[in-house]
């Protein structure tokens, strides 16, 4: 008892020393990837739910870059145009001389998809547009006149109050002009930024213009709806501002000491184009040259001064236009006869659809810093309303462009985010449960070594003892048949003590040795169909002096003709072994009866080896190597017969189980097929 106590302790303490170090390991690896892992899932994530906003500033920086290019493109090209393209007819110095005047290349409509129209607006208030000319009506552009008169009468509605050039000349910085050399046409310095200032912002980097003009070219720009009329063969009357010199129309407010505009009232009204009945234009516009003179003597003819036109460069205005707020591109012209205001309005409709196909699944907007504005460009409806915050990106001075993610791909986004650490978490859960498996394993292998090297000490004290009592009953029937001591008349007994002293000891070699093929797995039996009750009556007629010398009593129910399938050396071993146990565990008790009996039950017969012992508790563990039914201080036992048996029955295609008795006791079955 003591003995095993001391045996069994060291391998239990390695045991848990080994579960310890298992644990602590596996613990310290789970809980460093667990930590270094979930760092990376949170850089992972923060990628994922930033990556549509990255996108979206992304794509702002770049519609911002596209649109303001275009911008910048329309604003180089209008900056050239001369002021007279603002009218619906106009006369150009460099294409004819003369009397004539054609159409102007804005009179057609518009060619630039960004720009929604042009407009003139004069010092009166009055408010027109290339495209109609109500003196000529013939001439305004036919294919969508009503739209342009919406457009000249949004103009005149939200854009005369605050453009006319009285109020604009406050606004924008204009450029003082020295005498010009005559017939020229020069560039002053850079126009300086009006930012702050006033409404309009001066486009960085763009200078005024000065145009120099001959006198009958400027006439025949003012009045060049007479011109036309009177070149189509209709009387008019010329403005009294304006004299006819030689058949070419001459300006009469022209100063005669290098060209600078003298200072004039300018008209209260419009100035009439008269005639007895508004013509009706029927042929297209043609130039009509003025007669030839009649060759007179020469005479020294002294060149007109040039007439001076100064435009300034073009500032974009945020006004209100169509009931929203409108980028408005303007700037002044100075004429002997007055300022204008001319520009034109960049098409909000178009550029928001421009943008909207650029965006794509991104909401993108374009709104005004200077007029409350939350008009989405894109064809998404959907509030930008607690969307990711977006970037802004200036395309003109008070205008800025805006470009968000969609809320469907934040929404992707966070799923993303979510799936990244869902994938990590079941990653970690599977490898956390193979590694506890692991951990599991090794440490049943390492409690299974410590079992076996227990069982390996019992198995070699129960070896020891159980080997002890033949061989010390042999040794001392050996030295009293040696040394003639004793009774002579039992030496007969003395010799058959020893044969059962021997056959014992063979039982618990031929245990160890059947157990040993066992584990190494080449345990074999050859089982035929054979006089089963006659086997069984001679295992009982070899046991049976033994039982009797121990007290025992043996009944035996077997049936001589028996028949079944069986090995002779198998069944010894199990019968020997059944007997033996019956015997050993039964010597305590009243009735010492073992029986020993063969039922046959059809396809299988039964053979039954049972005592009226004290049984086999409920909590024993049988058929089990070492392993035994009773306590420590049971009688002497490997454990290894019942072990035996049963993989012998298995072997011959039966079975071994056990059984309470009828009674008390316990009852060993081995069943064994009939055929």
């Amino acid at each position: 008892m003591e003995t095993r106590a001391l045996i069994k302790k060291p391998g239990v303490s390695r045991a848990l020393y080994a579960a310890a170090l298992l644990g602590a390991l596996l613990a310290a690896l789970l809980g460093a990837w667990f930590v270094s892992g979930w760092h990376d899932v949170r850089l992972r994530q923060e990628q994922a739910r930033t990556a549509p906003v990255k996108a979206a500033e992304a794509k702002a920086d770049e519609l911002g870059r596209e649109l303001r290019g275009e911008l910048e493109a329309l604003l180089s090209r209008e900056v050239k145009r001369p002021y007279f393209h603002y009218q619906n007819l106009m006369h150009d110095p460099k294409a004819s001389i003369g009397l004539s005047v054609t159409p102007s290349p804005l009179a057609h409509g518009v060619d630039d998809a960004l720009v929604a129209g042009y407009f003139q607006i004069d010092t009166t208030g009055r408010a027109t547009t290339p495209t109609i000319n109500d003196d000529v009506p013939d001439l305004s552009e036919p294919e969508n006149l009503a739209g342009n008169r919406a457009f000249r009468d949004q103009v005149t509605r939200d854009l005369v109050a605050v453009l006319t050039p009285a109020r604009q000349q406050a606004a924008n910085v204009m450029v003082a002009v020295a005498d010009p050399p005559p017939h020229t046409h020069r560039t002053p310095p850079t126009t300086q930024s009006t930012e702050g200032t006033g409404p309009g912002t001066a486009i960085q980097g763009q200078q005024a213009q000065v145009y120099e003009i001959d006198p009958s070219s400027y006439a025949q720009n003012s009045v060049a709806n007479a011109v036309y009329i009177d070149n189509s063969g209709n009387h008019v009357v010329y403005p009294a501002n304006v004299v006819m010199d030689a058949g070419v129309p001459t300006p009469t407010n022209i100063a005669a000491d290098g060209g600078v505009p003298k200072s004039v009232d300018p008209p209260k009204t419009q100035p009439a184009i008269t005639s007895l009945d508004p013509p009706k234009i029927v042929d297209p516009p043609r130039v009509v040259h003025p007669p030839k003179p009649k060759p007179v003597a020469p005479k020294p003819v002294t060149p007109p001064a040039p007439v001076t036109i100064t435009v300034s460069a073009l500032a974009w205005q945020t006004l209100p236009f169509g009931g929203s707020p409108g980028l408005v591109a303007a700037r002044q012209v100075q004429t002997p006869d007055g300022n204008l205001t001319q520009g034109f309005i960049i098409d909000r409709s178009a550029l928001t659809s421009q943008l909207a196909g650029k965006a794509g699944e991104m909401v993108a907007e374009l709104r005004s810093t200077n007029v409350a504005d939350a008009t989405t460009t894109t064809g998404i409806a959907t509030s930008t309303t607690g969307t990711a915050a977006s970037r802004s990106v200036e395309i003109a001075p008070g205008w800025q462009l805006t470009v968000a993610p969609n809320p469907r791909t934040l929404l992707q986004a966070a799923r993303d985010a979510t799936d990244i650490a869902r994938a990590f978490l079941v990653r970690f859960i599977l490898v956390g449960a193979i590694g506890l498996l692991v951990a599991g394993a090794v440490l049943w292998l390492v409690m299974r070594a410590e079992a076996l090297a227990r069982e390996r000490s019992q198995f070699a004290a129960s070896a020891a003892h159980e080997l002890r009592t033949p061989l010390a009953g042999l040794q001392l029937y050996g030295d009293m048949l040696a040394d003639g001591l004793g009774d002579q008349a039992k030496v007969r007994d003395y010799a058959r003590r020893m044969s059962e002293e021997a056959s014992r000891l063979g039982r618990v070699v031929s245990n160890v040795l059947g157990f040993s093929q066992l584990e190494r797995g080449n345990l074999s039996v050859d089982a035929q169909i054979g006089p089963l009750g006659e086997a069984l009556c001679e295992l009982a007629d070899r046991a049976l002096p033994a039982l009797d010398r121990a007290g025992a009593v043996l009944d035996l129910d077997v049936a001589p003709d028996l028949r079944g399938r069986f090995d002779r050396d198998a069944l010894a071993r199990i019968v020997g072994n059944l007997l033996d146990n019956a015997e050993k565990y039964g010597r305590d008790a009243e009735d010492r009866t073992i029986r020993l009996a063969a039922v046959d039950n059809g396809d299988v017969i039964d053979v039954i080896v049972s005592d009226k012992g004290p049984g086999v508790a409920k909590d024993a563990t049988l058929f089990k190597a070492f392993s035994r039914g009773v306590a420590a201080d049971g009688p002497a036992g490997l454990g290894l017969g019942l072990a035996l048996s049963r993989s012998l029955a298995h072997a011959m295609g039966g079975e071994l189980v056990h059984a309470d008795a009828e009674g008390g006791g316990a009852a060993f079955t081995l069943r064994l097929p009939r055929a």
